[in-house]
């Protein structure tokens, strides 16, 4: 089903969305995105779906989880801190060598790639997040993206997102002046609020995607979480 309320192909393009982007540049930005995660409600968002998963799981000794679009790779940490490091084995995923380089300086396995051409197998890893990503995709590229870690993922996938509000925006604009972020940051900042998803929408896209077992959350900082447990976890 496609929703009546948001186009196939999100407006606007990003800053980030560009490969090429100036190294400095990019760095910057990730690092203002990786302190708004933490202010705003983007780490708690994930938290929140990973939690849910974990209420399920099976207690297996070792996990990996791959973090798509991990940026700065602060998340990923996060991440594995929820799920309890001593047993998460991270790898994150950018398209941004600087980002791959972020990352691996936090100790973390990093792979510069195109999430719209992953390279991976069926049950090839245990959990699968995505972060504050899917709003920069067409719409079928979010479906086709959202299928492969469905059938890549053993245990689990969380999507969090943004929530499309023009509250959220005009809120974000003015906190992002008085925190003095990049006036890039403070640009597509805004434009990946006005990009989001509202709960029905990111349901729709999950749906086409062939998920039919996905919970879909409202979340604190106009964020939305989906979540779910893979249908071959115990096949």
């Amino acid at each position: 089903m496609v929703t009546k309320t948001r186009p196939l192909q999100p407006s606007g393009v990003e800053a980030l969305d560009d490969r090429g982007l100036d190294n400095e540049l990019a760095q910057t930005m990730l690092d203002e995105i990786a302190l708004t995660n933490v202010l705003f409600g983007g780490n708690a968002a994930v938290k929140f779906g990973l939690m849910k998963l974990k209420q399920g799981e099976s207690g297996c000794p070792s996990m990996t989880i791959l973090d798509i679009g991990a940026g700065a790779g602060d998340g990923t940490r996060r991440a594995c801190e929820v799920l309890g490091e001593h047993r998460t084995v991270p790898i994150a995923l950018d398209h941004h060598k600087v980002a791959a380089r972020m990352c691996s300086a936090k100790g973390i396995t990093s792979v510069v790639g195109d999430i719209r051409r992953l390279p991976l197998r069926p049950d090839s890893v245990d959990i699968a997040i995505v972060s504050m990503v899917l709003h920069h995709l067409p719409r079928l590229e979010a479906v086709a993206l959202i299928a492969q870690l469905d059938a890549a993922a053993r245990l689990g996938v969380v999507i969090a997102d943004l929530r499309r509000s023009p509250v959220a925006a005009t809120a974000f604009d003015i906190a992002s002046r008085i925190l003095h972020l990049h006036a890039v940051t403070r640009r597509d900042g805004v434009l990946s609020i006005r990009r989001g998803f509202t709960a029905s929408e990111l349901a729709d896209i999950i749906d086409e995607a062939g998920v039919n077992q996905a919970t879909v959350h409202r979340r604190i900082g106009w964020r939305v979480v989906a979540y779910w447990r893979a249908r071959h976890e115990n096949s």
